[in-house]
């Protein structure tokens, strides 16, 4: 307290401060996460259902975004993918090798630096790391099997296709764009709703049994945020897999455990007799 001239004491700034913080927190905060629950998970239903809909008068305005020669000719109808082909494609990434060794990896680093008020039972011994590693493989699974269904409903053309240019740059600004704008099986650029859509269905399922505090939309928003990038890193891999194998080969790695990991589109898959 600071005296007057007067003789009354007022706060000091130092006092002051604590108090305002202690105000954020008891109302600002408690109220921005109430809205946050409540608007995420109708903002990614509306998005996942109004993006079919407005995808092809969105798709002009989309083609900028990618080089003109970034993406090949339209395919022609033998080149299109039947569903059982889809399928295939999509077990190969979604339980493959790959898809049981980084959720063993993302569970390890969880349990190694578990979040704030992470129960016990989630954080410390074989259990634990057996029910993150189950979260891990089940967000996996769901986001690329709505992945899937997504896109043979909307008739996206789950391949990825590598950037023309040779240059790095190009190629790594395609590989992320390609996730939120890819192809159609007709040939023509459109939004990749099945993307968006796998990696909202991959957020919100541990809600189903994630523990308490874990299994609210918050957390779901986070984890869709996750998932979507693991669609952006399958682009990067596929662009640069060329690259990923000479390493792989400098390793003794051989071509039969290098095509397990990566992607069934990478082109080093296809150039090698």
């Amino acid at each position: 307290m600071i005296g007057r001239h007067d003789g009354s004491l007022v706060e000091s700034p130092s006092q002051k401060a604590p108090s305002l913080r202690k105000a954020v927190q008891m109302h600002v905060r408690p109220s921005i996460l109430r809205l946050t629950k409540q608007f995420t998970a109708p903002f990614l239903t509306c998005l996942c259902l109004c993006l079919p809909a407005v995808g092809q008068h969105v798709s002009t305005t989309a083609a900028n975004l990618l080089p003109e020669r970034s993406i090949p000719d339209s395919p022609q109808a033998a080149d299109r993918l039947t569903l059982g082909e889809r399928f295939h494609l999509e077990v190969h990434t979604t339980v493959g090798p790959s898809a049981f060794i980084l959720p063993a990896v993302e569970s390890g680093i969880t349990m190694a630096h578990p979040p704030g008020n992470y129960p016990r039972d989630w954080s410390d011994g074989p259990g634990a790391f057996g029910r993150n590693y189950g979260a891990e493989v089940a967000r996996h699974v769901t986001g690329g099997m709505t992945h899937f269904a997504i896109a043979a409903i909307d008739r996206e053309d789950p391949r990825y296709y590598p950037c023309l240019s040779t240059h790095y740059v190009p190629r790594f600004i395609h590989a992320l764009t390609f996730t939120l704008v890819d192809r159609a099986d007709a040939g023509h650029r459109t939004i990749a709703v099945s993307n968006l859509a796998g990696s909202a269905a991959a957020g919100f399922v541990g809600m189903a049994f994630l523990p308490p505090g874990f299994n609210d939309t918050t957390h779901a928003y986070q984890r869709a945020t996750v998932e979507m990038s693991t669609f952006a890193a399958h682009n990067l891999v596929a662009e640069f897999s060329p690259g990923v194998v000479r390493v792989l080969h400098k390793l003794h790695v051989s071509d039969r455990i290098a095509g397990s990991f990566l992607p069934p589109e990478s082109p080093a898959l296809h150039r090698r007799p």
